[in-house]
Protein backbone atom coordinates (compact mmCIF):
# COMPACT_ATOMS: atom_id res chain seq x y z
CA UNK A 1 0.00 0.00 0.00
CA UNK A 2 3.00 2.67 1.08
CA UNK A 3 4.20 1.67 -2.77
CA UNK A 4 1.37 2.41 -4.27
CA UNK A 5 0.49 5.55 -2.29
CA UNK A 6 4.21 6.61 -3.16
CA UNK A 7 3.75 6.29 -6.55
CA UNK A 8 0.43 8.24 -6.94
CA UNK A 9 1.88 10.43 -5.39
CA UNK A 10 4.94 11.14 -7.70
CA UNK A 11 2.45 10.59 -10.47
CA UNK A 12 0.88 14.20 -8.83
CA UNK A 13 3.78 15.86 -8.54
CA UNK A 14 4.77 15.19 -11.95
CA UNK A 15 1.66 16.11 -13.51
CA UNK A 16 1.28 19.54 -10.82
CA UNK A 17 5.19 20.07 -12.24
CA UNK A 18 3.94 19.69 -15.82
CA UNK A 19 0.85 21.91 -15.17
CA UNK A 20 3.09 24.40 -13.97
CA UNK A 21 5.51 24.60 -16.19
CA UNK A 22 2.68 24.38 -18.98
CA UNK A 23 1.20 27.82 -17.36
CA UNK A 24 4.86 29.23 -16.97
CA UNK A 25 5.09 28.91 -20.35
CA UNK A 26 1.56 29.93 -21.40
CA UNK A 27 2.34 33.38 -19.30
CA UNK A 28 5.67 33.85 -21.25
CA UNK A 29 4.42 33.56 -24.46
CA UNK A 30 1.91 36.06 -23.81
CA UNK A 31 3.91 38.56 -22.01
CA UNK A 32 6.10 37.99 -25.29
CA UNK A 33 3.26 38.59 -27.48
CA UNK A 34 2.41 41.78 -25.86
CA UNK A 35 5.88 42.78 -26.17
CA UNK A 36 6.17 42.25 -29.71
CA UNK A 37 2.87 44.19 -30.66
CA UNK A 38 4.92 47.21 -29.17
CA UNK A 39 6.82 46.86 -32.02
CA UNK A 40 4.29 46.44 -34.83
CA UNK A 41 4.74 42.45 -34.19
CA UNK A 42 1.13 40.42 -34.68
CA UNK A 43 1.91 36.74 -33.31
CA UNK A 44 0.14 33.97 -35.19
CA UNK A 45 -1.42 36.57 -37.79
CA UNK A 46 0.18 34.92 -40.05
CA UNK A 47 -0.52 31.17 -39.30
CA UNK A 48 -1.60 30.69 -42.87
CA UNK A 49 1.33 31.40 -43.94
CA UNK A 50 2.97 28.76 -41.39
CA UNK A 51 0.52 26.08 -42.29
CA UNK A 52 1.15 27.22 -46.10
CA UNK A 53 5.25 26.62 -45.96
CA UNK A 54 4.62 23.24 -44.01
CA UNK A 55 2.00 21.73 -46.97
CA UNK A 56 4.64 23.53 -49.30
CA UNK A 57 7.01 20.34 -48.04
CA UNK A 58 4.49 18.04 -49.22
CA UNK A 59 5.49 16.42 -52.55
CA UNK A 60 1.91 15.78 -53.52
CA UNK A 61 0.51 19.46 -52.01
CA UNK A 62 3.45 21.44 -52.82
CA UNK A 63 2.16 22.04 -56.57
CA UNK A 64 -1.33 23.13 -55.00
CA UNK A 65 -0.15 25.49 -52.31
CA UNK A 66 1.13 28.91 -53.03
CA UNK A 67 3.32 30.05 -50.45
CA UNK A 68 5.03 33.16 -49.80
CA UNK A 69 7.66 33.74 -47.09
CA UNK A 70 6.93 36.45 -44.35
CA UNK A 71 8.53 40.06 -45.22
CA UNK A 72 10.30 41.04 -41.45
CA UNK A 73 10.20 44.73 -40.93
CA UNK A 74 13.72 45.08 -39.00
CA UNK A 75 12.63 47.59 -35.99
CA UNK A 76 15.27 50.41 -37.27
CA UNK A 77 13.18 50.67 -40.63
CA UNK A 78 10.23 50.23 -38.76
CA UNK A 79 10.85 52.99 -36.05
CA UNK A 80 12.73 55.24 -38.48
CA UNK A 81 9.42 55.43 -40.82
CA UNK A 82 6.85 56.18 -37.68
CA UNK A 83 9.64 58.59 -37.10
CA UNK A 84 9.99 59.93 -40.60
CA UNK A 85 5.91 60.40 -40.25
CA UNK A 86 5.34 61.82 -36.97
CA UNK A 87 8.03 64.43 -38.16
CA UNK A 88 5.95 65.05 -40.88
CA UNK A 89 2.96 66.10 -38.78
CA UNK A 90 4.63 68.28 -36.73
CA UNK A 91 6.19 69.70 -39.63
CA UNK A 92 2.79 70.57 -41.05
CA UNK A 93 1.56 71.63 -37.60
CA UNK A 94 4.81 73.66 -36.94
CA UNK A 95 3.77 75.48 -40.36
CA UNK A 96 0.41 75.85 -39.62
CA UNK A 97 1.28 77.66 -36.53
CA UNK A 98 3.54 79.39 -38.38
CA UNK A 99 0.86 81.14 -40.96
CA UNK A 100 -1.60 82.16 -37.86
CA UNK A 101 1.50 83.62 -36.23
CA UNK A 102 2.10 85.48 -39.48
CA UNK A 103 -1.96 86.54 -39.38
CA UNK A 104 -2.32 87.59 -35.75
CA UNK A 105 1.08 89.56 -36.75
CA UNK A 106 -0.75 90.94 -39.43
CA UNK A 107 -3.99 91.51 -37.41
CA UNK A 108 -2.03 93.47 -34.76
CA UNK A 109 0.07 95.58 -37.03
CA UNK A 110 -3.58 96.67 -38.32
CA UNK A 111 -4.67 97.54 -34.85
CA UNK A 112 -1.68 99.90 -34.20
CA UNK A 113 -2.26 101.49 -37.26
CA UNK A 114 -5.98 101.41 -36.55
CA UNK A 115 -5.13 103.31 -33.43
CA UNK A 116 -2.63 105.38 -34.19
CA UNK A 117 -5.01 106.65 -37.15
CA UNK A 118 -7.79 107.18 -33.84
CA UNK A 119 -5.30 108.76 -31.67
CA UNK A 120 -4.43 111.38 -34.63
CA UNK A 121 -8.15 111.90 -35.37
CA UNK A 122 -8.75 112.40 -31.48
CA UNK A 123 -5.69 114.91 -31.08
CA UNK A 124 -6.94 116.66 -34.15
CA UNK A 125 -10.56 116.77 -32.96
CA UNK A 126 -9.92 117.95 -29.53
CA UNK A 127 -7.45 121.13 -30.99
CA UNK A 128 -10.45 121.65 -33.30
CA UNK A 129 -13.02 121.63 -30.15
CA UNK A 130 -10.07 124.16 -28.31
CA UNK A 131 -10.32 126.45 -30.96
CA UNK A 132 -14.03 126.50 -31.41
CA UNK A 133 -14.52 127.05 -27.19
CA UNK A 134 -11.92 129.79 -27.60
CA UNK A 135 -13.76 131.51 -30.49
CA UNK A 136 -17.22 130.74 -28.58
CA UNK A 137 -15.52 132.51 -25.41
CA UNK A 138 -14.30 135.48 -27.84
CA UNK A 139 -17.88 135.92 -29.57
CA UNK A 140 -19.67 135.94 -25.78
CA UNK A 141 -16.83 138.28 -25.26
CA UNK A 142 -17.51 140.64 -28.00
CA UNK A 143 -20.88 140.70 -28.12
CA UNK A 144 -20.71 141.26 -24.44
CA UNK A 145 -18.78 144.59 -24.85
CA UNK A 146 -20.56 145.44 -28.22
CA UNK A 147 -23.73 145.60 -25.93
CA UNK A 148 -22.24 147.47 -23.21
CA UNK A 149 -20.91 149.66 -25.39
CA UNK A 150 -24.86 149.90 -27.00
CA UNK A 151 -26.43 150.65 -23.32
CA UNK A 152 -23.60 153.45 -23.13
CA UNK A 153 -24.17 155.43 -26.36
CA UNK A 154 -28.16 154.77 -25.76
CA UNK A 155 -28.21 156.55 -22.84
CA UNK A 156 -25.66 159.43 -23.75
CA UNK A 157 -26.43 162.11 -25.83
CA UNK A 158 -26.49 161.52 -29.33
CA UNK A 159 -23.95 164.68 -30.49
CA UNK A 160 -21.66 164.65 -27.51
CA UNK A 161 -21.24 160.40 -28.03
CA UNK A 162 -20.80 160.62 -31.69
CA UNK A 163 -18.00 163.63 -31.45
CA UNK A 164 -16.21 161.18 -28.70
CA UNK A 165 -16.33 158.18 -31.21
CA UNK A 166 -14.66 159.75 -33.60
CA UNK A 167 -11.47 160.74 -31.71
CA UNK A 168 -11.85 157.50 -30.50
CA UNK A 169 -9.35 154.30 -32.02
CA UNK A 170 -12.64 151.84 -31.78
CA UNK A 171 -12.36 150.12 -35.30
CA UNK A 172 -14.46 150.63 -37.86
CA UNK A 173 -15.84 147.10 -38.02
CA UNK A 174 -16.67 147.61 -34.03
CA UNK A 175 -18.74 150.77 -34.80
CA UNK A 176 -20.89 149.03 -37.48
CA UNK A 177 -21.93 146.50 -35.35
CA UNK A 178 -22.68 148.84 -32.74
CA UNK A 179 -24.65 151.54 -35.01
CA UNK A 180 -26.66 148.80 -36.26
CA UNK A 181 -28.06 147.55 -33.16
CA UNK A 182 -29.28 151.19 -32.10
CA UNK A 183 -32.28 152.60 -33.37
CA UNK A 184 -32.19 154.12 -36.73
CA UNK A 185 -32.49 157.60 -35.60
CA UNK A 186 -30.61 157.30 -32.84
CA UNK A 187 -27.65 155.72 -35.31
CA UNK A 188 -28.27 158.53 -37.80
CA UNK A 189 -28.23 161.17 -34.87
CA UNK A 190 -24.41 159.26 -33.84
CA UNK A 191 -23.37 159.29 -37.63
CA UNK A 192 -24.23 162.74 -38.35
CA UNK A 193 -22.41 163.83 -34.98
CA UNK A 194 -19.14 161.89 -36.54
CA UNK A 195 -19.46 163.41 -40.15
CA UNK A 196 -18.61 166.64 -38.03
CA UNK A 197 -15.65 165.48 -36.37
CA UNK A 198 -14.17 163.22 -38.88
CA UNK A 199 -15.66 163.31 -42.60
CA UNK A 200 -13.75 160.56 -43.67
CA UNK A 201 -14.58 158.16 -40.72
CA UNK A 202 -17.89 158.58 -41.27
CA UNK A 203 -17.31 157.52 -45.08
CA UNK A 204 -15.24 154.76 -44.36
CA UNK A 205 -18.39 153.86 -41.62
CA UNK A 206 -21.12 154.16 -44.52
CA UNK A 207 -18.56 152.04 -46.69
CA UNK A 208 -18.13 149.52 -44.68
CA UNK A 209 -21.56 148.77 -43.80
CA UNK A 210 -22.41 149.07 -47.56
CA UNK A 211 -19.89 146.04 -48.10
CA UNK A 212 -21.91 143.96 -45.36
CA UNK A 213 -24.95 144.79 -46.78
CA UNK A 214 -23.31 143.28 -50.19
CA UNK A 215 -22.17 140.19 -48.42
Amino acid sequence: MSKKRGKMIFVSFLVFLLISIFILLIGYLYFETNRLSLYGIKPFSDIKSYTASLMKKIPVLSSKVEYKPLKVVPYQELFEKRLDAFQKILDSQAASLASERKKLESLREELQRMEASLQASQTRLDSEMKEFNEKIKKEQSYEYRLSTLNQWITNTDPTKIGKILANSKIPINVLVDALMRLPPKTAGSILQSIAQSDPKLAASIIYALAEGGKK
